[in-house]
């Protein structure tokens, strides 16, 4: 089956998003499962994904991912950091700096990062990406963390918020998270929630 033909099976205008979705394969795994549809903090845009892939360094990646969710950086200012760390000798934090300093207003949000339990790993890889999420929101909500959205990976979990997300984070105690969202998401698995 030529791309042609997968891109009329999935009703594509043409095989330009095909290859995209390959090249972000590209990404490291503990930002893949990041990638998203639409506009939401919680996770990467496909086409910023897709730029995203154009910095040659997995470390570089990750920093302007973070930036991607925490500073709200869209498509167009991934492709123009991209374009300045590869054409100068410039560091990444300089170009995402040079870009961010562009912006009119510049709005901050808290990106909390945390691994799952390997106990955890192989049923969550089983599961659909909403599955994962509705779990995760569950134990948010759980937590009484404020203003939260989140992405839940087999692996990695990832929550967005403004200054009411932090403040709360802070009074449960940033220390703590991780651990808590791990138990809340294993008792959940227990339990079969979110069955997809």
């Amino acid at each position: 089956m030529s791309l042609q033909d997968c891109a009329k099976a999935i009703q594509l205008d043409g095989v330009g998003h095909i290859g995209r979705f390959l090249t972000i394969l590209n990404l490291p795994e503990d930002l893949r499962h990041l990638v998203g549809w639409g506009a939401d903090k919680s996770f990467l845009g496909f086409t910023a994904a897709f730029e995203l892939t154009k910095l040659n360094d997995d470390k570089e990646q990750r920093i302007v991912a973070e930036a991607i969710m925490s500073d709200g950086l869209t498509s167009k200012e991934v492709r123009q950091i991209a374009q300045l760390r590869n054409r100068s000798e410039k560091t990444i934090r300089e170009c995402l700096n040079e870009v961010l300093g562009m912006r009119k207003q510049v709005t901050k949000r808290f990106v909390f990062v945390g691994s799952m339990s390997t106990e955890s790993e192989s049923i969550l890889a089983q599961k659909t990406q909403s599955a994962r999420d509705s779990i995760l929101t569950s134990a948010i909500v759980n937590l009484g963390i404020r203003s939260a959205t989140g992405r839940l990976g087999p692996k990695l979990f990832t929550l967005v918020g403004n200054e009411d997300f932090n403040a709360s984070m802070l009074e449960i105690g940033k220390e703590n998270i991780e651990a808590r969202i791990r138990a809340l998401v294993a008792k959940a698995l227990e339990n079969g929630s979110s069955e997809s």
